[in-house]
């Protein structure tokens, strides 16, 4: 069975530009968000339905996961404005036992767009809006089982957080 694990990284500035367009989330996208969140991961891996996969994506703009932070939250967009990743970044975790930081509750990509590192770059533009807004940790929860979201992370400088070293 798996567990999840959570990493927690310093925040830092963008130490050089990175080439692909951003901006921020805003409730109009939840329908696009919920579709490329639904289609980004196999079937039933994050939701089972597509309402359900919208349903968790408005859950998020609405507070169910903590506060959505979206300067810090970013969506990477192809040239037409299409959404093909994003990330969505809370002020603390709505989950006990977890870190008095912001937290990373989502990063997705399109499956069309994978292997171009999108997620890496929208982890770096994410603490850098986050280190300017004065925040100086972050932090993520990941299934011990995913070896590439592990791999991505800890290329990030993302470090295992335990509550324990914490008190």
């Amino acid at each position: 069975m798996s567990s999840k694990v959570i990493l927690i990284a310093r925040t830092t500035p963008l130490q050089f530009e990175l080439g692909i367009t951003t901006r921020s989330p805003s409730t109009q996208d939840v329908e696009a968000l919920g579709k490329l969140y639904f289609s980004a991961y196999d079937k039933g891996l994050a939701e089972q339905t597509l309402e359900a996969a919208t349903a968790n994506i408005e859950a998020s703009f609405g507070g169910k996961y903590g506060t959505l932070l979206t300067d810090a939250s970013q969506l990477a967009v192809d040239q037409e404005g299409k959404i093909i990743a994003g990330i969505l970044v809370v002020e603390r975790s709505s989950h006990e036992g977890t870190p008095e930081a912001p937290f990373l509750i989502e990063l997705f990509t399109d499956r069309d767009h994978r292997r171009q590192g999108l997620a890496e770059r929208l982890v770096l533009i994410s603490t850098d809006k986050l280190f300017n807004a004065g925040y100086k940790e972050v932090a993520v929860r990941v299934k011990d089982s995913n070896s590439a979201a592990l791999a991505l992370y800890l290329s990030l400088d993302f470090q295992r957080w335990d509550a324990e070293e914490e008190d």
